[in-house]
C-alpha cells in the first residue's frame, strides 16, 4: 500500500489514542472501534479506507495494533 504521509485524518482524542475518520486511510495495522460503539473491535489494515458504521460516518479509534493471530 502507498503510505499517504498526511496526518489531516488523523485527530486526537482526550488520552492521546490515535483516532482516524470514516473515508480517510488507515494510518497503522490494528482493531478499530467506533465512537461510542460497543460492538467487538474491527481488524483495519494501514492504507485501507476506514469504513462506515451502520452506514454512518465515524471517528474510528486504534484499540490494539497486535494480530489475534499472533497471540
Amino acid at each position: 500500500m502507498k503510505k499517504t504521509g498526511t496526518t489531516a485524518a488523523l485527530t486526537p482524542r482526550p488520552g492521546s489514542r490515535l483516532a482516524a475518520r470514516t473515508g480517510s486511510h488507515c494510518p497503522v495495522n490494528g482493531f478499530w472501534r467506533a465512537e461510542a460503539d460497543t460492538a467487538d473491535p474491527l481488524f483495519v489494515f494501514e492504507g485501507s479506507i476506514m469504513p462506515t458504521r451502520a452506514g454512518r460516518g465515524t471517528t474510528w479509534y486504534l484499540v490494539d495494533t497486535r494480530s489475534r493471530l499472533a497471540d
